[in-house]
């Protein structure tokens, strides 16, 4: 095990760790210290926002990674997808353009690759062909290119700590299951920002909601913070594809391996269970890491003696396998989507909202 995921352990409640705690509860405070200073910067507006001449809706946490962000974009974009043209804007957290700080349009024209641009800005690029998307660190640079090529709107990515780029709509989501990272500021929590900021968000998504009352619970908790609207939401799976083809409708009677590099992987485990499958072994990666070859032959090896069926992962880990790997069960992805569950009159209102931002004749 690598130290990255050690502490990642550490954090979840995974590992004990003591001494590791008190020595991340100290990088926590100057973290939390260095994000209060910025803010404070940007609040007394010695740090100055950019306005661009195009809508900008912000889709961001104040956790690091889990939160469905991803999703929720590809659901936001296709249900606004009349109102005009959309351009996303992603970093490509761990990608090679943005180890470069280089800018990269994603077009059918380009070499697209998950470890060029990121995993989830590919998702994002398979999902959503007719939007402009445009991956960086460089985000007012990219804003700027979207308009260049005629974007009515701009969907920022994980935005609520780019505050370079003035946002007209600041969508803020959280996890049902750690709505506040641990309690802690990374690294000893997931922590990037504080609730305190969750009073300048436009609309409230809550994540993984199990039922109604699992919302309102967490509707009263979030009204601490905020008077913006609440909505939930949950991943709903729709089938199983299998690198073979084959796509199954449920796991039912099967036993499964499961790995995923997710910032939250026991929402996904808690998906495989709920279609059917009996999970044999598990396999925890660092978000957005992909397993290398010979660790994921080892993997299966170990899910064959356990009398496993198949191999799964989430579809952001189906994307970075090693595609010329060889392994004695078959592989396969559980394809799910974002659904609104809770407040589907607010996410309505929240739709609104967004287009009452673009002209008249897009609005309508």
């Amino acid at each position: 095990m690598n130290m990255t995921a050690y502490i990642t352990d550490v954090i979840e409640g995974r590992r004990s760790g003591t001494f590791i705690k008190g020595a991340l509860f100290t990088l926590s405070t100057l973290f939390e210290t260095g994000v209060k200073l910025r803010n404070f910067a940007f609040d007394q507006r010695w740090l100055k926002k950019k306005k661009v001449s195009i809508p900008v809706i912000s889709i961001g946490n104040i956790i690091a990674g889990g939160t469905g962000k991803t999703a929720f974009i590809q659901k936001v974009a296709a249900d606004l997808r009349s109102s005009g043209k959309i351009s996303v804007l992603i970093r490509g957290y761990r990608s090679e353009i943005e180890k470069i700080g280089g800018s990269l349009h994603l077009t059918e024209h380009s070499r697209i690759t998950p470890q060029l641009c990121g995993d989830e800005a590919y998702l994002l690029y398979k999902a959503l062909p007719e939007a402009l998307l445009f991956v960086g660190k460089d985000r007012l640079l990219n804003a700027e290119r979207a308009i260049y090529h005629e974007a009515d709107m701009i969907l920022l990515d994980d935005g609520m700590q780019y505050r370079s780029l003035h946002r007209d709509v600041e969508i803020v989501m959280l996890h049902a299951d750690d709505l506040y990272g641990k309690g802690f500021f990374l690294p000893r929590g997931t922590l990037r920002d504080s609730p305190k900021r969750l009073a300048e968000a436009d609309a409230i998504l809550i994540n993984h909601i199990r039922d109604l009352d699992h919302f309102h619970s967490l509707e009263k908790e979030v009204a601490k913070w905020t008077d913006a609207p609440v909505i939930g939401t949950r991943m709903i799976p729709e089938q199983i594809e299998l690198t073979s083809g084959e796509k199954w409708r449920d796991l039912k009677g099967k036993r499964v391996g499961v790995f995923c590099g997710l910032g939250k992987p026991d929402s996904f485990f808690a998906t495989v269970e709920e279609m059917g499958g009996e999970i044999a072994e598990r396999w925890i990666l660092p978000d957005h890491v992909g397993p290398k070859e010979k660790e994921l032959e080892r993997f299966a090896q170990r899910c064959v003696e356990r009398g496993c069926d198949l191999i799964l992962c989430s579809e952001k880990d189906y994307v970075k396998l090693p595609r010329e790997c060889e392994l004695s069960l078959p592989v396969g992805f559980c394809k799910a989507k974002l659904h609104v569950v809770a407040g589907e009159e607010r996410y309505s209102a929240l739709l609104q909202h967004i287009r009452s931002y673009l002209p008249r004749k897009l609005a309508e």
